[in-house]
């Protein structure tokens, strides 16, 4: 099930009568809103805020929790995909969550009750990328401006024969992806010079870029890592490097390697993940190896998180611009159907 909105759990709230609420005021506009809320400034919606949402027809309300990101137009785009919603949905969608058991403050994760294909990523950004899982097959978002046959290989043979068979569903400019969260994407000195050779040799010539996705490896590989970028660009590739959260968190000198990462002109987007399993219902900022996300504001490459989906990326500007950090776009994790 898809995740629409956040709904955070109120005094008297029960799961049928929040599903019921919320079905209630699907298709409620902006001007609704407002109109329900005198007090209210559109322009500057304030964290933990409680508005009344009223129903297009009728006299039926929700009371809603402003979240972090929200706006008064994602709201009713979230609202508006809920029409008919049960509490034996939301319970399907919250692992653990009973109609018998839930608390004030809980937050659920409200799913969609429309069965629709993710045809375009939204919000617009300066960049709008898409991991395409090459054992997948799905299709990338029309208006995607770059994406990622993902395989989770580092061994250069393998990526290229499982990524090959997705080359033609890219979106945008076109990345192979090297490395992964395994045993099978962990880097070491003697992967990454095959790498480097499978550049100057032209095997990626198929590609616009190469994605390094660092999660696992050795220790002291920053200059092993630098050769390759920079021979990557010698080629006229576009570089991207991906890690697990703030850092890799299968490299025990991480912290190091971040910082050559930051400092490194040769890298044209570092892109954190911001989920552990890929089904997160929001962003997860924890840190890897002690890197906080305020080192990311020395970052020379355009910062662009990793997300499990688009709709995720309003509260991740505001999280990052607390640690000084601007967001130049997103990379969606979830697939397309």
């Amino acid at each position: 099930m898809t995740t629409v909105l956040n709904y955070t759990v109120l005094s008297g709230d029960t799961l049928s009568s929040i599903a019921t609420s919320i079905s209630d005021v699907s298709g409620v506009t902006s001007a609704q809103i407002e109109a329900a809320n005198p007090n209210l400034n559109p322009s500057n919606l304030h964290i933990c805020e409680v508005i009344r949402i009223p129903a297009p027809i009728g006299s039926n309300s929700l009371m809603y929790t402003i979240r972090s990101g929200d706006t008064l137009s994602s709201i009713c785009d979230a609202l508006s995909q809920c029409s008919g919603l049960t509490y034996q949905e939301i319970e399907q969608n919250n692992p653990g969550v009973t109609a018998s058991d839930i608390q004030i403050g809980q937050v659920l994760a409200i799913p969609s009750t429309q069965a629709t294909t993710q045809d375009v990523l939204e919000p617009n950004a300066e960049n709008m990328g898409y991991w395409d899982w090459t054992w997948k097959q799905g299709h990338a978002p029309s208006n995607a401006s770059l994406s990622m046959a993902f395989s989770g290989w580092t061994n250069t043979e393998t990526a290229l024969s499982q990524s090959n068979n997705i080359i033609n569903n890219l979106v945008g400019a076109k990345f192979i992806s090297l490395g992964g969260g395994n045993s099978d994407g962990a880097f070491d000195s003697a992967s990454l010079t095959k790498i480097t050779d499978a550049i100057n040799q032209g095997k990626f010539d198929s590609y616009d870029g190469i994605a390094y996705d660092v999660e696992e490896g050795a220790l002291g590989l920053e200059n092993d890592f630098q050769a390759s970028f920079k021979a990557a660009k010698a080629k006229g590739f576009k570089v991207l490097v991906t890690v697990s959260h703030s850092a890799p968190y299968g490299i025990t000198d991480a912290s190091t390697l971040m910082d050559s990462f930051f400092e490194d002109e040769h890298i044209d987007i570092l892109s954190p993940q911001l989920y552990t399993t890929g089904e997160e219902a929001e962003n997860d900022y924890d840190i890897s190896q002690g890197v906080t996300w305020s080192r990311y504001a020395n970052c020379k490459a355009a910062v662009v998180p990793s997300l499990v989906s688009s709709t995720y990326y309003p509260d991740a500007q505001a999280y990052f611009a607390q640690q000084g950090v601007t967001l130049k776009g997103y990379i969606q994790w979830k697939q397309t159907a």
